[in-house]
């Protein structure tokens, strides 16, 4: 016979799992919508380089090839966010400064660094050996401590989901 481990209901509460799904899916929307930010390339100072079927032969590149893309099937539709949507994004981009960084500025770090791994698909335990500055597990425990300040938060604050 088991038994029920909780008779409340705890579908309106804040998991750091939520949490990290949604900073994940913000930092995306962000990425995807927001464009390259940053300083303005110098290319704009300079005229626009098209090589020439002679520059090829002096290069000794060879004849340009067309990719037949007639194969390739259409990427599939991005999702749209309803307004709502785009406001709860928004404001998951802040979470990280305003619950983790003020009582954990080292755990916001390493949380911070494990999104961008996620969103840019790029290998989290890779990067921190390469940082070399603590070990994998430090790391996540880290990043976990991050996730629990900001659900934490979330919930005194009265964040509905």
């Amino acid at each position: 016979m088991k038994m029920a481990m909780h008779s409340q209901d705890l579908s309106d509460v804040w998991t750091p799992k939520l949490v990290r799904e949604r900073l994940v899916e913000a930092v995306k929307w962000a990425r995807y919508h927001a464009g390259p930010t940053g300083p303005a390339a110098v290319k704009a100072l300079y005229p626009v380089y098209v090589p020439s079927a002679d520059d090829f032969e002096d290069e000794g590149w060879g004849n340009r090839e067309n990719a037949d893309d007639g194969d390739l099937e259409p990427p599939p539709p991005r999702k749209r966010y309803k307004p709502a949507e785009v406001s709860k994004l928004i404001a998951a981009l802040y979470w990280p400064g305003k619950y983790a960084v003020p009582g954990h500025p080292t755990s916001a770090r390493i949380l911070n660094l494990w999104v961008r791994c996620k969103v840019h698909k790029i290998n989290f335990d890779k990067t921190i050996e390469r940082k070399g500055e603590m070990s994998r597990a430090s790391a996540y425990r880290y990043r976990d401590r991050a996730l629990g300040a900001i659900a934490q938060g979330l919930m005194r604050d009265g964040v509905s989901l």
